[in-house]
């Protein structure tokens, strides 16, 4: 997390050393007017003395043939002068700003910058991209944190804060352990994102979880990795949300398989998984299933063996199958109808004798052949289908619900 917030402000650095300019002055300006005093015009704004304003001018020169090491030389000069004003103080230290971020000298850049803070100087219009800068100097080359929650605070005074900026405050906050602001500054972010019409960003949800996590916050932590889950495929961060799932009270073995067949599309199957769903697969009278699970896992042995033996007869089977589930007046065997054509890829023939199995009614868990509806239209392409599905068994409740409502939050992600 800290790697990837500091690549993106060395980034932002590199951007801004091509950007940065500093004002020209002219120190005639400065210098007393001639003539009839009503002939002279007033000062545009704050002007430097001409002994400053011309090594100044000097120094732009330099800058601009980038001649660096000359330019610095000349701010010495004018950096010798006694008694400057607090525009002074700020314009020499923003030519020195300027020179340092184009030498990638970071760490003076950073103490140039926060003197451009200190003198008080800065025209209105230079303290946004002057405090910008600053914050991310102080956390990239300093880890300043308490300077770059100043510096940004300052910032969102005068305008909203960018994605880099947010992560810069957000870390500033939780690594100076203050994780209640930082989860206030991530919440506005992710609701800037939102409101845009955009999803928001997964490293900042990953601060703002754990800022929830240090502040005992389990029903926000618990959304913030629901909303996660709609934007990662990182394994580590399904494996949070799959082990919540797994950590349901009353599962059955059948709900169990169901949220095995989701660790199998996002790669959270531990290695003694395949052998337990390969077991409950068998169990139900599925052993094509649990054959390419157990090949899926390099699984060999007895198990497997069982499987093969079964899965040589089984489709055969399926046409007497059908014939009883048709004289049956409730559903389940309409649905283990549909869930054996399912593992052997016969996706419209497996959603259509669930469907009929759900409408007969009379199943001992109808959530629970929701979320198996649900999941074999994800697989035949019809994803509008399939999330209804799962938010309807996922409000039935649950441990039943709790796996519909992992299987809607892939189908976000992947809709996504």
């Amino acid at each position: 997390m800290k790697t990837f917030i500091r690549r993106a402000v060395m980034a932002a650095l590199i951007s801004a050393a091509t950007a940065t300019a500093v004002t020209a002055l002219d120190p005639a300006l400065a210098a007393p007017a001639r003539g009839n005093a009503k002939d002279a015009k007033a000062p545009a704004g704050p002007q430097v003395r001409r002994e400053i304003g011309i090594p100044l001018q000097d120094a732009l020169k330099a800058i601009t043939a980038n001649d660096l090491d000359t330019a610095l030389a000349k701010l010495a000069v004018a950096d010798m002068v006694p008694m400057k004003t607090p525009f002074e103080e700020f314009s020499i230290a923003e030519y020195l700003g300027s020179v340092y971020i184009k030498k990638m000298d970071y760490a003076n850049a950073a103490v140039a910058f926060n003197r451009q803070i200190a003198s008080g100087g800065a025209p209105d219009e230079k303290k946004a991209p002057m405090y910008e800068t600053a914050m991310k100097l102080n956390y990239q080359v300093s880890m300043d944190y308490p300077k770059v929650i100043m510096d940004a605070t300052e910032l969102q005074k005068l305008q909203p804060l960018d994605d880099v900026a947010y992560l810069v405050l957000i870390q500033s906050y939780y690594s100076t352990m203050d994780f209640a602001n930082a989860a206030t500054a991530a919440k506005g972010e992710i609701a800037a994102k939102v409101a845009a019409g955009m999803k928001p960003g997964e490293d900042v949800l990953g601060l703002l979880l754990n800022a929830q996590i240090r502040t005992k916050d389990e029903t926000g932590a618990r959304q913030t990795l629901d909303t996660m889950a709609t934007v990662s495929k990182k394994p580590e961060v399904w494996e949070q949300v799959m082990d919540f799932a797994l950590g349901q009270q009353g599962m059955s073995d059948h709900q169990l398989l169901n949220l095995y067949r989701l660790a199998m599309l996002v790669g959270t199957m531990k290695d003694t998984d395949y052998a337990a769903m390969a077991t409950i697969d068998l169990q139900n009278g599925l052993p094509q299933e649990a054959k390419n699970v157990l090949t899926k896992g390099n699984k060999t042995g007895d198990l497997l063996n069982q499987a093969n033996q079964l899965a040589a007869k089984d489709q055969d089977a399926l046409k007497d199958l059908a014939v009883e589930a048709g004289k049956q007046t409730n559903g389940e065997i309409d649905v283990k109808l549909g869930e054996s054509y399912y593992t052997y890829g016969r996706y419209d023939e497996a959603a259509a004798a669930i469907q009929k199995g759900l409408e007969k009614g009379g199943l001992k868990d109808a959530a629970d052949a929701q979320t198996t509806l649900g999941l074999v239209l994800w697989t035949a392409g019809k994803k509008a289908e399939a999330a209804a599905a799962f938010e309807k068994a996922a409000a039935a409740g649950g441990a039943g619900g709790q796996v519909a409502h992992t299987w809607s939050l892939y189908g976000k992600r992947e809709a996504a």
